[in-house]
Formats: structure tokens, sequence, C-alpha cells
């Protein structure tokens, strides 16, 4: 491994070169700032608060100190800024006032982009951070661009980010003949802080310039540096501050109106509806330190649509969560199953999508019609969040679902209702404590799930606990750390739900060949427990880190988190080496070394591999990525699904793509993919497009079509005993999709927008070749495999049987397992923030959903059958109102 990064090192160094700009006297190698911290100092605003309108000629502005010595962080680090910065700050007993001065030498080329709240755009920028516990671990973060566009983010574990948290307060920008003012009006009542005689916070200052690329700051953030918020400066000078009383309550109603594709007969499906709804969104303050925040009948509307899959594995797919009020305060409930950035990190104890989910029973339609229910109704919900003086980071979410019941009619006409999901009761529980101003950090974490179950429902769990602690532990000025979790696992309900737990993809217990779990069909409780520890290297141009996880057979976490497997050792190394200067070619290079191995409670090779991933910037601002992945040979313990463990062929696949400069009012960048496995046939092939097009600086169109290309000469189909013995059937799968995702803006104002969005989808399946498992964990691949020759495939419309004993009649029947399935989903939302924090929606949505067993691709007549299949459209009216007494 050595000798490899050796040789991606003497490469690169001939393209990138080391720094040519030296650091300034603040900034050291190591990639920390040197020194005590730097301070500003804010005036109190005695004659009056200013006018915030983007003038800052207001006098009371000349009562508070300049500052001003902004360094760049690109594109040349250490240096001094290229355009002088200034800011100013004041308070009053409610506010903080915040001036900013962005001189300009090419005024004309100031970039000023119009686009809805929290859009990113390539415009020139300013924002202002503050870490008001000062705690140095978190912030809040407010920007605005030259047009009034707002962007406002809650920094959190010193160096992550989260863009979904929205805040109440004002902003205004003007542009004139020496360059751009920002004036910022931040309420008292959207920080955090403790009462004290004198307040000192975290605090930093940002400029963007676009046309140069240049970032700067008043305090250095140096590019390898690990932290962020912990290299902020101070803001001090805040005297007899009282934290304020926090109340805010927002009202809304909701109209919506649907039509949809009638179904005759269906008393369900008329082909059109209506319905009108009212709730309410609440905050008020515990105290200085603590917000509690509930939710009564809370709306999801005007949510986007979950992307199109179609998934033939035996793994749930994930979806993020899109939901405003479970978005909010992620951070502090955040717990991770797994370390890294591929498909682990979407495993952790809380997955709030759970909550108000799609209904996991069905209704019996009694030969008659029942009524679909596509979520859960959440009746109401609530969470206690903050942070204590003295670094105790608090959370708590509760959350009730009401019984939902889906209406049936039978075939004589009958009324009856039928429970599809519970009555259920969720609680997750967060409590951490930072140490060594946040060097250190150490927590617990609990979640409970409670249901109340009728008969036909007992096939889920009564309740299900988990708990966990972890901790991180950062060390030698912020380049090493060390963390770590331990959880543990107890659900426990009808020997049913435990049974189905068992039985479950992630962990197989009835398996015939493993003799290191046993299925019981008798258990009415199962419990397990996991672990997981990293060590690594987190600053500087060379980093690294190693660790292991691991999760015992019976750990369950997914009625309230989400998690794929169980049973399982997993050991990695990763190794990087970054380019942080501008050279030749390169802006920035970075590359890095993976290597792992898991291994299951039975000490069976599950997995051994390793790849190598590199991204770039070029010196035009063109970025691009590219890897390669090898996977050894291995055991297999969950292709049969539930069967006995198979082995699995080694596989290579390998990945690149690039995007042009950001900047540009047209602009693109494409992406492709390759697969192969060792010792068949087995490959796939994907290639991904996106154009954009600006063409004003309030208009911004994309469309990102994509096709994919997969060939899996032993797809899994089912299961059966015949003459009893148990069968395995596959298939040799041949697959193409084709998706095109599109999305518009249009923006008349920073307070008013028009965003549409469709996907139309395709995917179309065909099986020419049918196998059995003959022989299991045989010496080669193919000779674990019995092909069905022509004779023992019967083929009748399209059904397929496969005949065992080739008597001439089928033994067991497949269906027609071709498919052929179309999506199509959009809409297209009207946004109005017609006061502070009170905003207007007009939503339509659009859907169709069909499927075919043809399992043929033909794009023309796959897009006509598409805009043949059911439709639905869905018109809906939202107003809230924000009140905050």
């Amino acid at each position: 491994m050595g000798s490899r990064i050796h040789v991606v090192s003497s490469i690169v160094l001939g393209l990138v070169a080391s720094s040519p700009h030296p650091l300034t006297a603040q900034q050291s190698s190591a990639g920390k700032v040197d020194g005590p911290p730097a301070v500003a100092i804010a005036v109190r605003a005695i004659s009056g608060a200013p006018r915030v309108d983007g003038v800052m000629d207001d006098l009371v502005w000349q009562l508070a100190p300049v500052f001003s010595g902004f360094v760049q962080r690109d594109p040349n680090e250490g240096e001094p800024a290229t355009e002088k910065t200034e800011f100013r700050v004041l308070y009053t007993d409610d506010a903080l006032y915040i001036g900013v001065r962005a001189y300009d030498s090419k005024v004309d080329e100031i970039a000023a982009l119009l686009t809805r709240r929290d859009e990113h755009s390539p415009s020139d920028q300013i924002a202002v951070m503050i870490d008001s516990y000062r705690d140095r671990r978190t912030a809040f973060q407010f920007g605005v661009n030259p047009a009034g566009v707002k962007q406002d983010a809650f920094l959190f574990d010193d160096n992550n980010q989260d863009n979904r948290w929205d805040a109440v307060w004002d902003v205004a920008t003007s542009i004139d003949a020496e360059g751009w003012t920002a004036e910022f009006l931040i309420p008292f009542n959207q920080l955090r802080f403790t009462k004290a005689d004198m307040n000192t916070f975290g605090f930093n200052v940002y400029r963007r310039v676009n046309r140069l690329n240049e970032e700067q700051y008043w305090r250095p953030l140096p590019k390898d540096a690990s932290g962020r918020v912990s290299l902020f400066g101070d803001l001090t000078g805040i005297e007899s501050i009282t934290p304020p009383r926090r109340l805010e309550i927002m009202p809304y109603t909701l109209a919506r109106m649907s039509r949809e594709t009638a179904q005759l007969g269906n008393p369900f499906r008329t082909g059109s509806s209506g319905s009108a709804t009212a709730g309410a969104d609440i905050k008020f303050g515990l105290g200085p330190a603590l917000t509690v925040s509930a939710t009564i009948n809370p709306d999801f509307g005007q949510v986007e649509a979950d992307p199109a899959v179609v998934n033939l594995s035996a793994f749930e797919s994930f979806f993020p969560e899109r939901r405003p009020f479970f978005n909010e305060g992620l951070d502090i409930f955040r717990f991770r199953l797994a370390d890294g950035d591929g498909d682990g990190s979407q495993e952790g104890l809380f997955y709030t999508r759970r909550i108000g989910r799609r209904p996991q029973g069905s209704p019996d339609a009694r030969g008659g019609f029942a009524e679909q229910v596509d979520q859960t109704t959440i009746l109401a919900a609530a969470k206690i969040s903050g942070k204590t003086e003295d670094g105790w980071s608090i959370g708590f979410t509760g959350a009730v679902a009401g019984d939902e019941t889906a209406q049936v009619i039978d075939a004589n006409g009958a009324s009856f209702g039928d429970i599809v999901e519970p009555s259920t009761t969720y609680i997750v529980g967060r409590l951490s404590r930072d140490l060594r101003e946040g060097q250190t950090k150490v927590g617990v974490f609990a979640t409970m799930v409670q249901r109340s179950l009728p008969e036909r429902l007992n096939f889920l769990h009564r309740q299900a606990l988990t708990g966990g602690f972890d901790w991180t532990h950062r060390f030698n000025d912020d380049t090493y750390q060390f963390s770590g979790r331990f959880v543990g696992s107890y659900v426990e309900g009808s020997a049913e739900a435990i049974s189905r737990t068992q039985r479950s993809s992630a962990r197989y217990f009835q398996r015939p060949d493993a003799d290191h779990v046993e299925f019981n069909p008798n258990r009415t409780t199962l419990g397990g427990v996991g672990a997981g520890v990293n060590f690594g290297k987190t600053a500087g141009n060379w980093r690294w880190a190693t660790g292991l996880d691991t999760r015992s057979p019976g750990l369950e976490v997914n009625d309230i988190g989400f998690q794929r497997s169980a049973d399982q050792t997993l050991q990695w190394i990763w190794v990087s080496r970054r380019w942080l200067q501008p050279g030749k070619v390169f802006r920035r290079f970075n590359v890095n070394l993976n290597q792992w191995s898991v291994w299951n409670y039975g000490w069976e090779r599950l997995a051994t591999g390793g790849n190598m991933n590199a991204n770039f910037t070029l010196t035009n601002y063109w970025n691009g990525y590219f890897g390669y992945n090898r996977q050894l040979k291995s055991l297999s313990t969950g292709q049969l699904r539930g069967g006995p463990a198979i082995d699995r062929p080694g596989a290579n696949n390998a990945w690149f793509g690039f995007q042009s400069d950001s900047r540009k009012s047209l602009r693109g960048g494409a992406g492709g993919w390759i697969f192969s496995q060792d010792d068949n046939d087995s490959r796939g092939a994907g290639v991904n497009v996106n154009l954009s097009w600006r063409p004003l600086t309030n208009m911004d169109f994309t469309a990102s079509p994509g096709i994919n290309w997969n060939r899996d000469e032993w797809q899994y189909l089912r299961s059966a005993t015949i003459a009893d013995n148990a069968e395995y059937i596959f298939g040799d799968l041949h697959q193409t999709t084709v998706s095109m995702t599109f999305r518009g803006n249009v923006t008349l104002s920073p307070t008013f927008s028009l965003q549409a969005y469709m996907e139309p989808f395709v995917s179309a399946g065909r099986y020419d070749t049918f196998r059995r498992i003959d022989e299991p964990r045989a010496a080669t691949f193919w000779d674990q495999f019995e092909t069905f020759d022509s004779g023992q495939v019967i083929e009748t419309d399209g059904a397929i049987e496969l005949d065992f004993d080739g008597d001439g009649t089928g033994d067991l029947g497949l269906g027609n397992p071709d498919f052929t399935f179309l999506s199509f989903r959009s809409n297209l939302v009207l946004r109005w923030e017609y006061s502070l924090g009170s905003t207007m929606f007009l939503v339509w949505q659009h859907g169709r959903t069909g499927f075919n067993s043809e399992g043929r691709f033909d794009f023309g007549s796959n897009v006509s059958d598409l805009f043949k299949a059911d439709f639905e459209n869905v018109l809906l009216f939202k107003v809230n109102y924000w009140i905050s007494p």
C-alpha cells in the first residue's frame, strides 16, 4: 500500500506546487491558527437601533469600531484579501446589528443572482457566524448575497453544517460605486445563550468574491485544519442582556383537492376528492438554554416526492428526511451505527421517517374494494433541545400516531374498517456533555417504541428499546481523534413478530448451515449489542484512520432506526493525501485509499476489498473525480434469502466524472461507472449527464438524464420446497433503466419564487435463463448452479414454469418475472414569504405509475405507456402565519 501512495504523490507533486504563498502570522503550517483568538467589540446602540436598509448611513454606526484585516482561504491561502472588507457590530436589548462593507474595484462584476432562500448560487456573498454558546463546537450562520437572498445554517460538531436550519431574522443589501453593503438584524431570541453581566460569543465573518472565486475570513480557517467553529474569534462587549422569553406560534390552514384515474365501481377511487385541515407549530423557551418545539396535526404537503427506484435486493431503500419539523435539530439526535460515508453512513438509532411511515399492514378487501393509505397520521409531536452553559446538550423527541384505519366495502356492500398501522408512541432521548472546551464529548442515547397492537397486526413488535453510549476525544491541538460507541437493543412481541425478526434479511437465523445462530419459533424477545471504535489523524495534508465495528446477530433497531445488517464485524483502514495549494494544473487534489474486511459471528469471511478515490479542482475551476474498487471472492450469507451460504465471486468497478465551472450561465457535467464480476458475465455500466442554463440572473434550469445497463447472471427470484428439497431459483437478468430529473427555478424577489421538479423513470428487465442452486460452496462458481435446459422451462402466455424431474410438467411456477416499471413524479411550488417568518404555498403535484410484464425496453413505447398510466393530480393551498408576542 505504501508504494501506491508514493507513486500517486510523485505524480501529483509535479502538477500541484507546494504553497507559493507565505502563511500569515496568525496561521501556522500545521493547520492551526496561532496566538489568542481575534476579538471584535460590539457597542450598545444607545441612541436607538439603526434602520435595516442596507445603506449604513445611520449615525449610530459611527459609535462602533471598524474591524478589517480579512485573509484569503481561496485561491491563495494566507494572503491578504484582494478586496477590502470591514464590519461593525451594534446591539440593543433585543438584537445584534452587524454591518458589513464589501469594497470592490469592479462593481459592475459583482454577482447578484436572485434565487429562492437557501439556494446556493455562484454569487458574491457575506456571512456572519455566531457561536453564542461559545462552546467552540456549534454556531449559527447567517448569509446573504447582493440581491438580498438569505442563507442560514447551523454548524455542529465543529466542522459539520446543517443547511436545513431556518431562523427568523432580517437583512438588507445595497450596491453602490464602492462595492456593496449588508446590514444584518439577528434577534437574540434566535440565538441561545445564558444570562451574564458580559457575554462573549464565538464570532467570524466570511466574504466570497465570485468573479475571483475568492473566499476570505476575518479569522482565518486553514484548509488543512480539522476544525472550524473552534477557530473562530470572539465578539465581546455585550453587556447586561437578558436572554429573551422565546415564544413562537405558527398556525396553518390547508386546502387540498385531487383528481385521479377513476376505477369503475371503486368507491375509494371516484376520480376526485377534497379536504381541508388546520394545525400549528409552537416553540417556546425553557429558560435561556432549552427550546420546546411542538406540532399539532402536522402537515407535510409541500414536501418534494421521493425519487423512483427499482429495488431487487432484500434490503430496504433509504430516503432522506424532507419534513422541516423533523429536520430541525437533527445534529443532537444523530447516533450513527457505522463510520465512513458509504451506505453505512445512513444507519443509525433514529430514522425520523419511521414516524408517519407508510402503514405496514394491508386491508382485507373481502372480495370488494379497500382504501389505499399512503402514510400514517401523526396526531402530535414535540421535541426539547438545547445546550446549557456548562456544556450539557439535551434532546428529547416524542410523537404519537393514532390507529390508521383503511376503509373497506366488501362484495356485499358492507363497510368495515381495518387497522393497517397501530396506535404508536415514539420517544427519543439524547444527553451529551462537552469537556475540555469541546475537545472531548461523551453522551448517551435512548429510544422507545410502544405499540397498541390489534390481533391482525401481531406480526409487529409490541415494544422496542435501544440505547447507546458514544464519545469523541480530540487531542494534540485537534490533530488526532479517538471516538467510539456502544449500542444495545431489545424487542418484544408475539412469537410471530420475533420469528419475523429472526428471519429478516439483517440476520437470517434460519440459515441451515449457520452453527453460531439458532432460529427459535417460540421466542417472544430478542436482544443484541454493537460497538465501534476508530482512531486517526484528522488534520494536515496526510490523514489516516482505522477502526473496528461489530454487531451481534440479535441487534435490531429498525422500529425507529435504520439498519441493514447485523451479525458482522468490520475492520477498515483509510489513508488520505491532499494538496491544497494551487499549482500549474490543479488548484486542489485529494486521493485516498481504503481497505476493509468483514466477518460474521461464525468467523465466515463476508467481504475483503479495497478502493482508491481521487477528486480535484483544475486551475480553470473545473472539478473531477475518479476511483477504482476491487472486491475479493467471499461468502454470501444472504443471497439465498435464508438458505445456505454460497460463494460470491470477486468483482471490479470504477467510476469517474467531471463538472464545469459553476459560475458560468451555461454549465454541465457528466459521470459514469462500470462493473464486472469474476467467473461469470455479470456486468453493468451507467452514464449520467447534467446540463444547467441560467438565461437571466433570476432563472435557472437543470436537466439530468441518465441511463444504466445491468446484466446479472444470478439474480435471485424465489425459493420453494420441491419433492422435500429446498430449492433456490435464479435468473439471468438483462435490465435497462432510464431517468431524467428536471428542476427549474424562477425567482421574482428574495421572498417570491416558483420552483418546478419532474422525474420520468423507466426500468425494464427480462430473464432468459433460469438456474437452481445445486451445490453451495462448490469448488468453482458455476459448480454451485444447475441450469434448466430449454425443455425444462415451460412458457405459457409469458408465465414460466420449471420442470425439475424432466417429466414434461411444471413443478414450480414463477409467473412472468419480466417487468417494466414506469413512473412520473412532478410538482410545481409557488412560495411567497408575505411577512417575516410567514409563508404562503400554492402547490400542484402530478404523478403517474404503471407496471407491465413485457420486460422490453423501447424508449418511445415506454414513454407512451407512461403517459397512459394511471394519474393523480393534487392541488394544495397552504398559509401559515408566524407569531412572536
